[in-house]
C-alpha cells in the first residue's frame, strides 16, 4: 500500500511517517500543497493524509484535485477544526477526517479499512 502525507507541521508529519512504515506502508511526504498535488498527479497513492490548512493548496483543494483528475486515492482530511467536521465532508467528499490530535489507532483503523 502507497501512501502520501501531507502537512505544514513537521512533527505530524514525522510522526505519521514513522508510525505507517513501522507497519510495513510506502509513505511519501509533502510538506505544503503544491508539492502534494504534484505527487498526487505523478503516483498512484492508495490513501493520502492531507492536513486541512496547508501553504499553496489547503487539503480540500487537494481532494477537489483528487476528484476532478478521477484518481482511485482514498483522502483523508486532518483538521484542527472539529465543528467544521461535517460541513467539510458534505462540501468536498473526503473519504474519511480525523481531528487533530489523531490518535495512532484512528490511523491505523482508516488504513485498514481501505487496504
Amino acid at each position: 500500500m502507497r501512501i502520501l502525507v501531507a502537512d505544514d507541521k513537521k512533527e505530524i508529519v514525522d510522526l505519521l511517517v514513522l508510525f505507517l512504515k513501522k507497519k510495513g506502508y510506502e509513505v511519501d511526504t509533502a510538506q505544503d500543497g503544491k508539492a502534494a498535488a504534484e505527487l498526487l498527479l505523478k503516483n498512484n497513492y492508495d490513501i493520502a493524509f492531507f492536513d486541512h490548512n496547508m501553504p499553496e493548496m489547503t487539503g480540500l483543494e487537494l481532494v477537489k484535485l483528487v476528484k476532478a483528475n478521477n484518481l482511485k486515492t482514498k483522502t483523508v482530511i486532518l483538521t484542527g477544526y472539529p465543528t467544521m467536521r461535517d460541513f467539510l465532508a458534505k462540501s468536498v467528499g473526503a473519504d474519511e477526517y480525523l481531528n487533530k490530535p489523531c490518535q495512532l489507532k484512528e490511523v491505523d483503523d482508516i488504513v485498514k479499512k481501505y487496504s
